[in-house]
């Protein structure tokens, strides 16, 4: 799975969002303790996606491929996650922007699970930082490639180590159940 897989996916079934807007949401929602239950995800997913109106077959099937990659992001043999943004051959500013959806599609997947408790600490700083990078506005006017590269590098790590420790802090809470119920 990558950008250009993802976001041919939404051009063609969501047309209203952008590839890395549906990954970050779908990490937003399986960092909250989302999973989709079999028989019933397509139901929960188009409610939000498409507005409750069916994905139709290859839609979901399609969605249930990426949701599962997002899955993998997750799990202890590979925590490593993948933004599903851009690639470097893409100009600067093309990532920054798809960097910044990320970020504003995790904080609404996120913000669909219901809070069995709220966020302490690293944690609540991290989904703030999240909320912060959403706002990204990447200028390469006058500015040093170079500088802005590392900067840029810096920043979507930053949010890969956001997203982690969101999720740890989730998995540690006593009370987290696994939550399948989007709001």
């Amino acid at each position: 799975m990558n950008y250009l897989e993802i976001n041919e996916f939404c051009q063609k079934f969501l047309p209203d969002l952008s590839g890395a807007e549906l990954a970050g949401m779908l990490h937003g929602l399986v960092g909250h303790g989302f999973v989709p239950e079999a028989g019933r995800w397509p139901q929960q997913m188009s409610d939000f996606l498409a507005n409750g109106e069916p994905l139709g077959q290859q839609a979901e099937d399609e969605l249930e491929q990426i949701i599962a990659f997002t899955q993998k992001d997750y799990q202890p043999e590979s925590y490593s996650i993948d933004l599903l943004i851009p690639e470097d051959d893409y100009p600067i500013d093309q990532r920054a922007k798809a960097l910044g959806e990320w970020c504003q599609g995790y904080l609404t997947g996120y913000g669909l699970i219901k809070q069995e408790k709220e966020l302490e600490g690293d944690a609540k700083e991290a989904l703030r930082d999240v909320s912060e990078i959403a706002k990204i506005d990447f200028s390469v006017e006058d500015e040093d490639s170079e500088e802005l590269e590392s900067a840029f590098m810096t920043i979507s790590e930053h949010v890969k180590m956001s997203a982690q420790i969101i999720f740890t802090a989730n998995q540690a809470a006593p009370s987290a159940p696994q939550n399948n119920n989007i709001h």
